[in-house]
């Protein structure tokens, strides 16, 4: 197994726990976090739901995390759109780090109030 593949491995089982953790302790109506698995790396959204349903009605995109395996770095992005086109740009406060945690710290604090406003 190659160093990117133990990395990649490990973001999944970190976004997979960070996903269960953050949905059980929330109501619905805020929203359910979700993730979708990206070549060395994953997309998070959050689920919008109506009230008193079961199904989310939306998902927007709140971050996306790659791993840069000739830098050996982690790399940290949010949403903006551009002409109504999705574009991920560098989240500036943190744009990169070695340590993956960072990034799920981030995510949870939501300092900026950019990802589960």
């Amino acid at each position: 197994m190659s160093v990117s593949q133990m990395a990649t491995s490990r973001l999944y089982k970190l976004v997979q726990s960070f996903c269960s953790t953050r949905n059980v302790n929330l109501p619905v109506e805020q929203g359910k976090c979700l993730y979708e698995l990206v070549e060395n790396g994953v997309e998070l959204y959050r689920a919008h739901f109506l009230l008193d349903s079961q199904h989310s009605e939306y998902t927007s995109p709140i971050a996306k995390i790659l791993f840069d395996a000739s830098t050996q770095r982690w790399y940290f992005y949010v949403p903006t759109y551009r002409y109504d086109l999705l574009r991920w740009i560098p989240y500036k406060p943190l744009p990169h780090s070695k340590k993956l945690e960072d990034f799920f710290t981030e995510l949870e604090n939501d300092p900026q109030a950019c990802f589960w406003e």
